[in-house]
Parts: C-alpha cells; structure tokens; sequence
C-alpha cells in the first residue's frame, strides 16, 4: 500500500523539532558551566585587589610633595642701578663720558642746554668752595682775576661776589688804620726809649742821691761838734732835699713815659680792632655773596647737569651725542654699580600668604635663562613683610650659591634679573592631602 505523498514532510519535521530540543538541553548545561566562576579565581581575586589597595594606601603615604606659593621676584645686585633722570625738556649741550666706562661718584656725565658755560660756571663754583672753607681771603681777593665769563642764569649772584671781592681788595690797599698802626707802633718806639733813658737817669740820680746822703750824714756830725756852721749846714741840707727832688722827679717822669707808652699800645690795640672789623664785614659780604651763588648754582645743576651719584658704569640709552632732545622725566643714562652680591625681592598675592615663612626653601627660575637647559636658583625665604600693599605681601629671598643653580650653571653677573619664584611649603603626602579634603568636606 501506498503512504500518502505528505508523510515526508512530517517525519523531517518532527527530527529537526527534536533535534532543536537537545541543543537547547545541551546550551543551557554548556551555559551553566561556562558561567559559573571558579571558586579560586574568586578567592585570589579579592586577595590581589586587596593587596593592590593596600600598596596604594601605603604609597600614599610616604609620598608626600609640598605646596608652592608662586612669587614674581627681581634679583638685583645689592646696590641697585641708578637711572639718571633729566629734569627739564632740552637738547643736550655737552656729553662728557663715553658709553660702558667707570665713573666716580658725583662725576659729570652730560649737560643739557643753558645760556652759561659749563667751564666758567665750574670755575666760579670752585672758587665759592675755597671761599667756604678758606680762613684768610687776602690770596683770594689778591689773585682772583676772572677776565670774560658766561654764566647765564648765574650772572647776577657772579657780579655781586666779583664786587664784594674787588671792594675787599680795595680796602685792603686803601685803608688808612695800616698806616696809623705803623706811626703809633713808630711812636711806642720812640717812647720805649724815651722810658728806658729815664731809667738810666734814674739810676745815676739815685746814686748821686746816695752820696749826697753820706755827705750831709758827715755834715751832721760836724754841726753836732760846732765844727760846720749852721749856715753851711743848712745850704748841704738843701742840696740833699734838691737831689731827693730831682731823684723823685725823675721817677715820676718815668711813670708819665709808661703810661704815655700804655696809652700808644691801647691806641695800637685799637686801631688793630677797628681794621680787624672793617675787614670781617668785607670777608662777611664775600662769602655772603658766595653762598647765594653756591645756592643758585645748585638750583641750575638740578635744571641742567646730570651728575653720577655713584661710582660704577655707564650705560647709554638712546641719548650718546649733543643736540639730541631729551624729555624732561626720561632716563638718559644709567650708572651700575660694581656688583659685589645679589639679594631677590618679590611679591606674593595675599591668598595663601599665611604659609609663607621665613626659612622656607624657594627655587627661582629666571625669564630669561630656561630652567630646563639653565636650571633653578636655589634661595630661601629671609623676611616676609608683616602687611600687605595693593592685595600684595612683600618678601626677600636670601641666594644660597649666588647665581649659580642647582644644574652647575653660572648666570652671567648682571644688574637685574626677573624671574618667578616657587616657596615650598610643608611637605604632605597624598594620604594627609586625601584625609584634608574629607575633612574639609565634613566641616563644610
């Protein structure tokens, strides 16, 4: 018997139905193994991750870093440059140095446009100077003989020191107390000898007044023996009483000639100290005069001349010839001293300020010197200032080794240099930092 032409299609269905149940039977037996985590995978996983974790916490312990607090900071030699400033707006009369050369404290350096002359104006001032200090100003007045001179602004107090001078030297040559000293000084000559011969009459009187004292003793005893009359007696006791007379007379002669002598000696002292004080209101005017043009002078050296106020080397800008015009309040030159060693002031913001101390390690790395080919300058923090200016804090920083750095490198020797400074904090590790930040949260 023939089976129908549609039980084919059923057997093979039924197959593969049942073939679809045993690999569903099988995957989920084949997943169940596959997904299930063997127990010592589980067991050294927790042990390694505990591991790791501990490691990590102990490594956050001991590394620790300190906080930087950035400072902008200047470090300049220990006597800084000086710029030198032109007061007034004029082109520059006369250049006196040449650029890079050493000069001295208070040399002249350049001089701007004035209606004066710079020498004749110096050699004035000089003299003034002399006049100061100098005691006697009979050389002054004497040798003093200016010929033409311009001065400019200066010209004024110039002609009244050139008339007190000249008026000096005048009264000098012209004054009569000189001559009525030397005839009174010539009188007290003559009267000293006058003194000294009536002290010689004097002592012959005396003498003669001896003898005639003897004589009329001798006379004496004979009036007493009535061998001498009464008569000569008496013309002997004239005698006597004359030569007493003249010996008296004669002394007072000698006290008339002293005090005569005295009175030429006070008229002497006299006249010295009415020329003594005619002289010193001359002097006075003189140098009256000279302090009024030592005091205009310094008013034209502050328009005018630019002087180095100290000793060390010029560096030109862009002024270096005559007729150049130059800006009042611009920096024509600039002197630097020799630099002998550095000291670092910076400013740091007043957030943060409180941890900054003195003592605290700072590396400073310079605008112009890389510090990854140059390296850092190692400094410390000296002072901190105690308040702050414009939300500022002033500090200074004391150099360890100078300019050299911490990668052996020398920094050329120069007036200034900038740089940004790095003041190290506390060390802290990451652990403190992590247990800070909690708590600061907490608080919060």
């Amino acid at each position: 018997m023939k089976m129908p032409e549609t039980a084919t299609p059923r057997n093979g269905q039924i197959k593969h139905q049942k073939a679809e149940i045993l690999y569903q039977t099988r995957s989920e037996e084949v997943q169940d193994i596959m997904g299930r985590v063997p127990s010592w995978v589980t067991r050294w996983g927790i042990t390694l991750m505990a591991l790791l974790f501990t490691g990590l916490l102990i490594g956050a312990a001991f590394f620790s870093y300190p906080d930087i607090i950035p400072a902008k900071v200047t470090i300049s030699s220990a006597n800084p440059p000086v710029r030198i400033i032109a007061r007034k707006s004029l082109p520059i009369q006369g250049v006196f140095v040449a650029n890079n050369i050493s000069v001295k404290a208070g040399q002249v350096l350049c001089v701007l446009s004035n209606p004066g002359n710079f020498d004749d104006i110096e050699r004035i001032n000089k003299l003034t100077a002399k006049i100061d200090t100098t005691i006697d100003l009979r050389n002054i007045a004497y040798d003093f003989n200016p010929g033409t001179l311009y001065l400019g602004d200066l010209q004024n107090a110039y002609i009244a020191l050139f008339q007190s001078l000249r008026n000096y030297r005048f009264f000098l040559e012209h004054n009569g107390h000189r001559a009525k000293v030397e005839h009174l000084i010539e009188q007290s000559g003559y009267q000293s000898r006058l003194s000294q011969q009536l002290v010689k009459n004097d002592a012959r009187l005396r003498e003669q007044l001896t003898i005639q004292e003897q004589r009329f003793q001798l006379d004496s005893s004979l009036m007493a023996q009535t061998v001498m009359s009464k008569v000569e007696y008496e013309n002997e006791k004239k005698a006597l009483l004359g030569q007493q007379i003249n010996t008296d007379g004669n002394n007072t002669t000698i006290l008339q000639s002293k005090l005569q002598e005295k009175e030429i000696q006070k008229n002497i002292s006299d006249a010295a100290i009415q020329f003594q004080k005619d002289e010193n209101d001359f002097v006075q005017k003189i140098r009256d005069a000279a302090k009024v043009f030592g005091g205009e002078y310094l008013q034209w050296e502050q328009n005018y001349v630019l002087r180095s106020p100290v000793p060390g080397k010029v560096v030109f800008f862009k002024y270096w010839k005559e007729n150049q015009f130059v800006e009042a309040g611009e920096a024509v030159m600039m002197v630097t001293p020799p630099i002998q060693n550095y000291v670092a002031r910076g400013d740091i913001s007043i957030l943060g300020a409180g941890k900054a101390r003195p003592g605290q390690k700072v590396l400073i790395r310079l605008f112009s010197y890389p510090y990854e080919e140059f390296g850092s300058i190692k400094g410390t923090v000296k002072s901190k200032s105690s308040v702050a200016l414009d939300t500022t804090f002033a500090i200074e920083i004391s150099l360890e080794h100078g300019l050299y750095t911490n990668a052996e490198r020398k920094i050329p020797d120069q007036s200034q240099l900038e740089g940004i400074a790095e003041i190290m904090t506390a060390n802290k590790s990451l652990l403190e930092r992590l247990f800070e930040n909690i708590y600061g949260k907490r608080r919060k």
